[in-house]
């Protein structure tokens, strides 16, 4: 039972980051919303493509961060890795030298990180999510349920 504790009070503890990340972007991305639509529409991608991701990256930010503070937390975790993997995997082709143009369509003051901390920020985000994912599954297990 102690051990059940511990283990809840290490995934709030590890979620909050991520759910202030989430809110953090999504937001941001929000309030400055000419300036992330016009750096979205530099990017490599096609008219159509820059046109979903306007919309559809900071709701699912937010979104994120909903499902990570509700009862949907797993859910939460498994959305919140995979963007923090794409978003990852972007950085890693721009600093690769992959994509010509590299204008950062990041929220706040993420968008004054170089690339390279940029990926350090994403990596270490990265851990912690897995680290929760980890903490969730075996939380899970040990009361008996499973996906």
């Amino acid at each position: 039972m102690n051990t059940l504790l511990n283990r809840d009070l290490a995934l709030k503890i590890i979620t909050s980051p991520l759910i202030i990340l989430w809110v953090y972007t999504g937001g941001s991305k929000l309030m400055d919303f000419p300036d992330f639509k016009n750096q979205l529409h530099l990017q490599h991608f096609s008219e159509t493509t820059a046109k979903i991701l306007t919309i559809a990256l900071p709701v699912s930010e937010l979104l994120t961060a909903v499902l990570l503070a509700r009862k949907y937390q797993k859910p939460g975790l498994k959305i919140s890795l995979i963007l923090l993997g794409i978003f990852t995997l972007y950085i890693i082709l721009i600093l690769s030298g992959y994509y010509i143009k590299v204008p950062c369509s990041c929220g706040g003051v993420l968008k004054f990180l170089g690339w390279r901390m940029h990926l350090l920020f994403n990596i270490f985000f990265l851990t912690i999510n897995t680290l929760a994912l980890y903490l969730y599954t075996k939380k899970e297990r040990r009361q008996g349920k499973s996906d």
